[in-house]
């Protein structure tokens, strides 16, 4: 080292350091900071308290101190944190949509269907279950810890960062090892041509390392040290961004995996509908409507006597009531059809609350599987006579019953052949869109009859038809044009769901999932198939309907076979292993489950 000189040598190696440190620190402080928020985002709604039987007594305990051998009492809006098995049942009915992808509500009784799986929501009845599993020996619990498997892959930007590090290395070191060979030479040759004796072996040697040095210089270079540190800025600084559009990145890498998606799998239930069964079309005193502004406009143009028959029927005739949710927002309890029909009656202005508590019930018949309709008698001090029966029900059931209906004049009319298809059409109509359809009726009811009448069997005979409407779960605002954004950046939508192969094909439809040549399919069907056929099937698959978590990460593992890279959206717990597996997972914050956050790799808040 020249003594004149500043002693500069150690800039190089601290500048290089400095600049690992960067990279190592700015990916940890930022993966930290994203996990410590998630973390938030779950530790309320896990620190919940439940009722359960213990020591012969009832106590009320925190979920995490809840054992095997508790028995757990059951109310509706409970969320289940254990499995256990059905002991006393009064018409329990549970939401097993997150857990599953079954849209439909299944009834749970002490006998048949007696056991319960941990992630359901009890929506109407109540009664108790033993606890047969907890903690991560649950059926949420073997889900949720399978999520936290690491099984990191490389994402498309580092395998492309990669291939170019192992160019630039191959380039590097052939020019080095080019450079090294024509300096040795050069050397050699420039010193035979000088005619002076040969120097000794110290000096060669110094010559050499020389040399050496100079070749390894060029290695070096060739090597781009700011290029990690200039990405890993980069995509924290997208995060930062992304966050204030609402979306939680988890993971740092899945802000440059998203650009590179060439195909998105979206589970139906919770992601592109709203899990929550509303009336999207009816046709009531022959007026038909569609969605809440018809309705509103349906109103208008009724006579005021049949809309207050209408709204007294569905708000008498109800066990379905609105409660405060887990978060605190204002949602109704009960069953999903119920809750959908009082959700209509509501948005019209009507309030349930006021009716029930004017009126009097006489005598009320729950609903009934047999006969699939519901039924109740209440005083009618106004009307023809001093007792009306409402009932509600299936279409095909109820209509059968009907002997009149009310025209679009409001008047009573007798159901001839004519108003029966005609009624028949509509529920056809509405049945080819997947809709679930639901007759109201009612008919007046005299003393003398009244007294005749027993609690078993309501008098569901010569009733007056007031009309069908059909109940469906509704696509999210925003969700049709999403989808025609992505076709039109090629990026291809299919749709994985649990729910039944009608439906799911209805809602592909409207969503402009599946398109003309596409394939819809079941995924026992899918799961038959030979490993070359699932492959082939997969490439014009566009929905996948009765799917299993298996299924799902077939799809995913077919796909990643053949080259794509994979975005999984989903909310549910069935949802965890394809979103783990997926090349970058999207999980709904407000209605996702905590295993399908815990999988994902981007919270959309």
């Amino acid at each position: 080292h020249d003594p004149n000189e500043p002693r500069v040598g150690w800039v190089e190696g601290v500048a290089i350091l400095a600049a690992v440190a960067a990279v190592v620190f700015t990916n940890a402080i930022n993966d930290y900071q994203k996990e410590r928020q998630f973390r938030k985002l779950n530790a309320k709604k896990e620190d919940r308290c439940v009722k359960l039987l213990r020591d012969g007594r009832e106590q009320e305990v925190n979920v995490k101190e809840v054992q095997v051998g508790d028995v757990l009492l059951m109310e509706p809006g409970d969320l289940l944190a254990v499995d256990g098995i059905i002991l006393k049942s009064h018409n329990i009915t549970c939401d097993e949509s997150s857990a599953t992808g079954e849209s439909d509500a299944l009834k749970k009784d002490a006998n048949e269907h007696c056991y319960v799986i941990s992630g359901s929501k009890v929506l109407d009845g109540s009664g108790s279950m033993l606890v047969t599993a907890v903690g991560t020996n649950s059926f949420f619990g073997k889900t949720m810890m399978a999520m936290r498997e690491d099984t990191p892959d490389e994402t498309p930007l580092q395998i492309k960062l990669d291939h170019l590090a192992e160019a630039i290395a191959k380039l590097g070191m052939a020019a080095a090892v080019a450079m090294l060979f024509t300096l040795v030479v050069k050397y050699f040759v420039q010193l035979a041509l000088s005619g002076e004796d040969m120097p000794d072996g110290g000096e060669i040697f110094s010559d050499m390392v020389k040399i050496v040095i100079q070749a390894i210089t060029i290695v070096v270079v060739a090597v781009p040290e700011g290029l990690p540190m200039a990405v890993t800025l980069a995509l924290a600084y997208a995060t930062t961004q992304m966050l204030k559009d609402n979306n939680l990145v988890r993971v740092l890498s899945a802000c440059e995996t998203m650009g590179n998606a060439t195909t998105v799998c979206s589970d139906k239930t919770g992601t592109l509908t709203q899990n929550k069964m509303t009336v999207v079309e009816g046709t009531l005193s022959l007026k038909s409507f569609s969605f809440m502004d018809g309705a509103k406009t349906w109103r208008s143009e009724v006579k005021d006597s049949v809309a207050e028959v209408v709204i007294e029927g569905i708000a008498l005739n109800s066990s379905a009531f609105e409660d405060k949710d887990e978060k605190g927002n204002l949602a109704f309890v009960g069953s999903k059809t119920e809750s959908a029909l009082l959700g209509f009656i509501k948005s019209l202005g009507a309030s349930y609350s006021t009716l029930r508590a004017d009126a009097k019930l006489a005598k009320v018949y729950p609903f009934s599987s047999a006969k699939k309709s519901m039924s109740c008698i209440v005083e009618s001090p106004q009307g023809k006579e001093p007792y009306r029966l409402y009932v509600k029900g299936a279409s095909e059931i109820v209509i059968r019953s009907c002997t009149h209906y009310i025209d679009s004049e409001g008047e009573v009319k007798a159901m001839d052949d004519a108003a029966r298809t005609r009624f028949d059409q509509i529920i056809s109509t509405y049945a080819d869109k997947a809709l679930r359809t639901i007759a109201l009726s009612y008919r007046d009811i005299s003393s003398s009859e009244f007294k005749k009448l027993n609690d078993e069997d309501p008098p569901n005979e010569k009733l007056v038809c007031l009309g069908v409407v059909g109940i469906q779960d509704p696509l999210r605002p925003g969700v049709v044009e999403s989808v025609r954004d992505f076709a039109k950046a090629g990026v291809t939508v299919r749709m994985i769901t649990g729910d039944n192969l009608q439906t799911a094909r209805a809602i592909a439809k409207n969503a402009g999932i599946l398109l003309k040549g596409g394939l819809a399919m079941t995924g026992p069907e899918f799961r038959a198939l030979s490993k070359a056929d699932q492959t082939e099937a997969v490439k014009r698959l566009q929905v996948l309907a009765r799917s299993s978590p298996t299924d799902k990460t077939i799809v995913v593992r077919r796909l990643q076979e053949l080259g794509e890279i994979v975005a999984v959206t989903g909310d549910g717990t069935n949802d965890g292993p394809a979103l783990k597996m997926a090349d970058v997972g999207f999980s709904m914050g407000i209605t996702g489950t905590e295993v399908a956050k815990e999988a994902s790799a981007i919270v959309l808040m």
